[in-house]
């Protein structure tokens, strides 16, 4: 079962064990053109196995949850960033942003 964060766990440090898999859900709405987009990780730490998008409702427009799917590989500590933002308007557009801490022991 992942270990399943979302905005509010923002900030935080975990301690993993190699092996874990950790799943990170934020809303998203890709239709006003802001998308969550993952800072490169250290792949050898951990690595992004999915990336997925799951509307909300069938509505035209609907927003939804982005949900990035990380497994953690081998020892060490990887500093997770992800941004909301606008990425042809560059940094200036960056509507949020998400940060996190995992020490893979």
């Amino acid at each position: 079962m992942p270990l399943a964060l979302t905005a509010a766990d923002s900030g935080k440090t975990l301690e993993v064990s190699s092996g874990d898999i950790l799943s990170i859900q934020l809303a998203e709405n890709p239709t006003t053109g802001y998308r969550w987009t993952l800072q490169t990780p250290d792949e050898q730490i951990l690595e992004l196995q999915s990336l997925e998008f799951s509307p909300a409702n069938s509505g035209i427009g609907a927003g939804g949850q982005r949900t990035f799917t990380l497994q953690a590989k081998s020892p060490g500590t990887a500093h997770l960033q992800l941004k909301e933002w606008r990425q042809w308007e560059g940094d200036r557009s960056i509507l949020n942003q998400f940060e996190l801490t995992v020490q893979v022991k």
